[in-house]
């Protein structure tokens, strides 16, 4: 296998499995019946979306020859989404379940009602 394809294939299965996650997050989200739900699969979508992506750009960036500093900054990146993407989802959901508490009758289980 010519390493030209490889490289290729490795800059874009995961380019195109991030994008699909988004496609499918975006069409799951149409669907959804109330706000936590949808801030559920928008945070999923973002988490491994966006690592999919990042781990794109590095293999790109590594296709030039490795460095050190590709290397920390991609798990630097990857680090900062996981934080950025968790804190922003749970930030996300409070923030819509305290605007409008109307909840869909599928979603069972209710952590912040019981806060008072």
């Amino acid at each position: 296998m010519d390493s030209t394809l490889l490289t290729d294939l490795l800059i874009g299965v995961p380019a195109l499995l991030g994008s699909l996650c988004f496609l499918v997050a975006a069409m799951s989200m149409t669907r959804a019946r109330d706000a936590l739900t949808r801030i559920n699969i928008l945070s999923v979508a973002t988490g491994l979306g966006m690592m999919l992506f990042i781990v794109t750009a590095y293999v790109h960036e590594l296709a030039g020859g490795f460095r050190w500093i590709g290397l920390i900054m991609a798990l630097v990146a990857l680090s900062a989404t996981v934080v950025v993407t968790t804190v922003a989802s749970i930030t996300l959901a409070r923030a819509a379940y305290r605007a409008d508490p109307h909840l869909d009758p599928r979603t069972a289980y209710d952590d912040l009602a019981d806060e008072g």
